[in-house]
């Protein structure tokens, strides 16, 4: 007897020895079968068992909290739906990470509608047993508190975080808050005939509003307050007399007309406001209804979801109700956002500025008034000094050096005559040395008007006849030119001309800061449009217009089309924010490294280092006004747009283009614009920019970089604020230097810099690039090439660049300038982001990510090999972390990062350029089989390109296809070539539309597409999340898994053979085997502890045994459809080409046989073999 018995028996007076030996026997024996069903079902052991897990698991009435999923029946539940949904991934994690990302997952799947339709998907296609897992799941969640009573207050913090980040990247939010700008145009009128309408009222009150007797009076009234201030400014510069008395009376028409324009505009600004009142009540409405139609279609997925996986009974319209109220985030977003309006302090800018530029006129009437007459000998000198000029121009002139006989004047010849060929004589030191100094506000009319008029008439016509062969301009035609002294000074032009604007390319090294500016400027707006000028100059002196140039305008709406996707504009919008980004991290570190420099300098006690340290709080400081301009987006954005207005130079270049540098319409091509085919194009290429958000995107970016780098320049250059030169007026401080600076930073934040001109040595290269764009035809090849350029020079110049560029200006010994400081910065910014990506990298190889893969929580991996810069910094933290680690860098690894650098890009582009060499192809080559294979690949490039007209049809096409679950990833190879293989490329945009309203037609819709590394069809994951550019993986099969461990490409796994119909078969055959293969390789410690080589080995390994396998099986098992497809594909490799060619040839002189080894049955393969058989002999 045990102790235990022995002390119960003592405990309880248990004496009696009967007792003792059935007990006894009771322990010893062993109880059978039958009698302990009897025992279990007298106490009712099994139902008890039951009923309990029903109370603890799926008890709608109670209430969980997070800590019970861990319990083992339940963790069990969770565990299988994450397999299910997210993939083997879920078999090794850790209990908290199944919990945690199931309950993120879940929250994400009620509040997101992008996960919400991956959900949907996942469903659609899951299997009887999936679904049934997905709704015990469901069932816990549903019992799960909510977070504020859900695991105390960090349970609660991450629980609404959780809901925030399931917010801020649904897009639909986004949708709903684009209302706030359409709502200021479509409240006033939703259809154009309203909105004309109010345009005229709005015209109506302005004219009222200048006909009231009141505003009349005190436009008179201000203008003889301003005539007034001018006659003290007179006296006060010594202007007297005629001259005196006709700038009054210019001064007081002008200020009255500015009065009551000011009045008129003031009015219709009013008459709007009223009307925007209700606009923004309307505008509230709208967002609301669109966020409210958001939610009620998230909310019906939902249902639909639950009701499918039995987790719900039936569909609750009350449950929809509450979702559409709780849907109006974006109505009450927009709300908000109103607070900020004006923040940025940038309203009225039109007016500020037409103010602005109304007294700088009026000071140079005031200094044009100051000249007075030269001495007689004087004016002697000045015509020595125009024909000695005139005599080095003529020497030019004969050399064939003026190589423009065009109605223009020589900017250099302009700038020679005025200021000398060293900037210090010419007429500016004839006035000088008599006492008249020139002031930079004089224009050139004004100056030269005073001289002519002292010129004697003889030496006058003398100098004009010698000019005009040269120039094709006469002295007195100078008179013309408005061009401020102060440009000519500040600028001498290397090459090109321009009438009325002398253009700037800086000749004076005051500061290297002005310089980049000018030059920027020169380059990027003046040098291109006066090379324009120029060439309709000379089409207008030899009578001949420039030709029109239809096929590259077909190429230019192709690209414009291509682009036209709510996709494209999500990344466009995903790279500008990187730069965004980027760009404030250099200022940050611009401002630290000022910081430091001016304390070294001695700080506040010396000169040097006040500069400095003024320029570390200008950086800042304009952190807080860019956060206001981003949070007063359409203020900001309409005073880029009255900036613009008021800037037409700076206005034609940034509007030439949109982001990615696609050409904005198509005026550039010569072709007539009253044509109706012309006409039509382009309404509906501009219409498909603007529906896609394209356009929309490009100039609220534009205007977000444009207007802070202007300001930004300003405080550096100028010290002062753009608000303070607007409010002040000193917009003369707005230069070259300025606004050249602020382009070309806004430029390249949206990839559409002009590398052409003359700029970090990458000019040559750039026109070769951009050449093969624009060429028709072949421009598909390399349909982006400013896009392209782009690329390469922001590679470069956030990596080594600004390294490079600092250590040429210290080895020149140029003066420092805060360009180069900014370009340092961004080198720093490059390599601290490259930190960084390492050691993500190391976070994602720990979770066997690819290079590209990203776990977005709640177990979605996201493919982000689209998102550069992102990616790059991606592909080359996983580089450098594999060889910081001593191992070899793969080449897929190496391939990714070269694609990442756009040199990838050109090699891909350059494979789309092969199907153009098939077409020499198949003229000059008579191999049937080869000719075949060309005239498809002909076929498939004019589908490629056929398709991309269509382009803006794919949101709509991607929608339908995931209603009508018609959106399978196709097998091209699987069509009869031709027409065929044609037609499924030149419909790929909108095929799923067509399936939706006929029946499935092989010739446009094909067959599915199988892989060895997923079993079943290839869907995307979430269509929905494909519409706006991301990617979302489905859950990874353990193929996936292991060729992501190995560092190699899925889709190499999959058997391609010249039979595609086999490589269909066998791929299907394929994918369960090797899925339970690999599956052991990741329950292998020996694959799980190998290096990076060791696991590529036994993954290959591993892929060869299996597919060695499969194919014995297809030969011996398969029924007789398949097996012969085994035959097909060993034929198609038998031998060699030439001997496959040689039997070709014969069979079809003997036999008339006409097909390709894909046409032959078991007769025509046997003999093939056979025969390339007996040539082997003979030939060896």
């Amino acid at each position: 007897m045990s102790e235990a018995l022995q002390s119960f028996y003592d405990k309880y007076k248990v004496i009696d020895s009967t007792v003792n030996q059935q007990t006894d026997d009771m322990l010893s024996s062993k109880p059978s079968v039958s009698d302990v069903n009897a025992f279990r079902n007298k106490y009712s052991v099994n139902k008890r068992k039951e009923e309990l897990e029903e109370d603890t698991v799926v008890d709608m009435g109670g209430t969980l909290k997070k800590k019970d999923f861990y319990k083992p029946q339940n963790l069990s539940k969770l565990r299988n739906y994450m397999i299910s949904r997210k993939g083997v991934d879920y078999k090794t994690a850790s209990d908290k990470d199944v919990v945690e990302d199931f309950v993120d997952h879940m929250r994400r799947f009620n509040t997101n509608i992008i996960s919400t339709s991956g959900e949907v998907r996942h469903i659609t296609n899951a299997s009887e047993d999936d679904k049934r897992i997905a709704g015990d799941a469901y069932k816990l969640y549903d019992q799960l508190g909510n977070v504020f009573v859900n695991d105390g207050l960090l349970g609660a913090v991450d629980g609404v975080f959780d809901y925030i980040g399931a917010a801020v990247t649904d897009p639909t939010n986004y949708l709903g808050l684009l209302t706030g700008g359409i709502g200021k145009a479509s409240a006033l009128g939703l259809n154009e005939g309203a909105k004309q309408l109010v345009k005229r009222a709005a015209i109506e009150a302005g004219q009222k509003a200048i006909k009231s007797g009141a505003t009349r009076e005190a436009a008179q009234k201000a203008s003889q307050e301003a005539a007034e201030r001018m006659a003290q400014r007179l006296v006060e510069k010594g202007v007297k007399g005629s001259a005196a008395k006709k700038l009054k009376e210019r001064v007081a028409l002008r200020e009255k007309e500015n009065f009551l324009y000011n009045a008129k505009k003031q009015a219709q600004k009013e008459f709007i406001t009223d009307r925007g009142k209700e606009g923004i009540r309307k505008s509230l409405y709208a967002t609301t209804a669109l966020d409210a139609s958001f939610a009620v279609l998230n909310d019906y997925q939902i249902q639909n979801v639950m009701l499918d996986v039995g987790a719900q009974e039936e569909y609750s319209l009350l449950q929809t109700g509450f979702s559409s109220l709780l849907g109006a985030v974006g109505g009450g977003a927009q709300l908000v956002g109103g607070k900020f309006k004006g923040a940025s302090g940038l309203s009225d800018v039109d007016l500020q500025l037409r103010k602005a530029k109304r007294n700088a006129e009026l000071d140079a009437d005031i200094e044009a008034a100051t000249l007075v007459a030269l001495p007689k000998g004087e004016v002697k000198r000045v015509s020595n000094h125009i024909n000695k000029t005139l005599d080095s121009w003529e020497s030019k002139w004969k050399r064939g050096d003026n190589l423009f006989q065009t109605q223009m004047m020589p900017s250099e010849l302009l700038h020679d005559i005025m200021l000398g060929p060293d900037g210090k004589g010419g007429l500016a030191k004839v006035f000088s040395d008599n006492g008249m100094k020139l002031n930079k506000k004089l224009r050139v009319t004004d100056v030269m008007t005073n001289v002519l008029k002292q010129m004697p008439q003889a030496e006058l016509q003398s100098i004009s006849k010698r000019m005009q062969p040269l120039v094709g301009y006469t002295l007195g035609d100078t008179t013309t030119i408005a061009q401020e002294l102060g440009d000519l000074i500040a600028s001498k032009v290397r090459n090109g001309m321009q009438l009325g604007n002398v253009m700037s390319q800086t000749r004076k090294t005051i500061d290297a800061g002005v310089v980049h500016g000018q030059n920027a400027m020169a380059n990027l707006v003046r040098n291109p449009q006066a090379k324009d000028a120029i060439e309709e100059e000379v089409a207008k002196a030899t009578g001949k217009s420039k030709p029109a140039r239809p096929f590259s305008y077909t190429q230019s709406v192709w690209r414009r089309l291509l682009v036209s996707s709510p996709a494209t504009t999500a990344l466009n919008i995903a790279g500008f924010s990187q730069f965004y980004l980027g760009q404030t991290m250099a200022d940050v570190f611009t401002g630290s490294l000022n910081l430091t420099y001016g304390l070294a300098l001695g700080g506040n006690f010396t000169k040097r280092g006040r500069e400095a340290l003024r320029v570390a709080n200008v950086y800042k400081d304009i952190q807080a006004q860019k956060m206001r301009n981003l949070m007063d987006p359409y203020t900001t954005h309409d005073a880029y747009v009255d900036f613009l207005s008021q800037n037409k130079e700076v206005e034609k270049t940034l509007f030439e283009t949109i982001t990615g540098g696609i050409e904005r319409s198509g005026k550039r091509f010569n072709l007539d614009p009253n044509n109706a085919w012309f006409k039509n194009t382009e309404a509906v290429t501009n219409a498909a920019n603007r529906l896609t958000g394209v356009r929309v995107q490009d100039t609220f970016t534009k205007s977000q970089m444009f207007m802070t780098e202007l300001d930004k320049f300003l405080r550096v250059k100028k010290q002062k604020s753009l608000k303070e030169v607007l409010n002040d007026g000193s917009i003369d401080l707005i230069d070259d230097s300025v606004v050249g600076s602020a382009l070309d930073t806004t430029l390249k934040s949206v990839f559409s810099k002009n590398y052409t001109t003359d700029d970090q040595h990458l000019k040559l290269a750039a026109k070769f690039t951009e050449s093969i764009s624009n060429m028709p035809l072949l421009g598909t090849i390399l349909p982006f090439g400013r896009f392209f350029n782009n690329v390469v020079a922001t590679s470069y110049q956030w990596s080594v660049g600004g390294g490079v560029q600092l250590a040429s200006a210290i080895a020149k010994k140029e003066k420092r300038n805060i360009e180069t400081v900014e370009a340092f910065s961004r080198s720093l910014v490059g390599v601290t982001a490259l930190g960084a990506a390492m050691r993500y990298d190391e976070e994602r190889r720990q979770k066997q990510l690819g290079t590209f893969e990203i776990d977005t929580g709640g177990g979605t991996i996201v493919d982000a090999r689209n998102t550069y810069p992102f990616s790059l910094w991606l592909a080359a933290g996983r580089a450098l972390n594999l060889r910081r680690q001593g191992e070899q860098v793969p080449k897929e690894v190496l391939v990714q990062f070269g694609e990442q650098i756009a040199v990838g890009q050109l090699a891909s582009d350059v494979q789309f350029g092969n199907d153009i060499t098939a077409i020499f192809d198949t003229v000059f080559n008579q191999d049937i089989e080869t000719s075949k294979k060309s005239i498809d690949a002909i076929a498939k490039f004019g589908g490629n390109y056929v398709a991309g007209f269509t382009r803006p049809l794919d949101a709509v096409n991607k929608l339908t296809g995931f209603i009508t679950d018609t959106d399978a990833a196709k097998d091209k190879r699987r069509t009869d070539g031709g027409v065929e293989l044609f037609t499924q490329n030149a419909t790929k945009y909108f095929d799923n539309v067509i399936e939706a309203f006929t029946d499935k037609a092989e010739t446009i819709t094909g067959e599915e597409l199988r892989v060895a590394s997923r079993d079943g069809k290839i869907q995307d994951a979430n269509p929905m999340a494909k519409l706006f550019g991301i990617t979302i993986k489905p859950g990874r099969t353990a193929t996936e898994k292991v060729y992501s461990m190995a560092q190699m490409q899925p889709w190499k796994a999959s058997e391609r053979s010249q039979i595609a119909a086999y490589d269909t078969v066998f791929n299907e055959t394929l994918a369960p085997v090797l899925e339970t293969a690999t599956d052991k390789l990741l329950r292998d410690p020996d694959f799980i502890n190998a290096d990076l080589i060791g696991k590529r080995a036994m993954l290959k390994s591993t892929l060869t045994d299996v597919k060695g396998k499969v194919r014995n099986s297809l030969k011996k098992y398969s029924p007789p459809e398949k097996r012969i497809l085994a035959i097909k594909r060993k034929a198609s490799s038998h031998g060699n080409k030439e001997l496959r060619t040689k039997a070709l040839k014969v069979m079809r002189e003997r036999f008339n046989f006409t097909g390709s080894v894909d046409d032959m049955g078991y007769s025509e393969l046997q003999y093939f073999m056979d025969y390339i058989d007996y040539l082997k002999d003979i030939y060896e």
